[in-house]
């Protein structure tokens, strides 16, 4: 994930993959674990071995 969310933002994600796990999958919310790691733009590339977004 693209790093700049708060950490309130973060729980809400959290909260919510585990609330969709258990509605749709029936697994208990006890049970889900989410790790995010975050990045910046340097980090991705889309092809031919560039990082696009990285500058020049």
């Amino acid at each position: 994930m693209r790093s700049g969310r708060t950490p309130a933002q973060k729980q809400a994600l959290y909260r919510r993959i585990a609330e969709l796990a258990h509605a749709y999958a029936g697994a208990e919310p006890r049970n889900v674990f989410v790790t995010v790691t975050e990045n910046t733009s340097a980090d991705w590339s889309f092809g031919h071995g560039l990082a696009q977004y990285a500058g020049s």
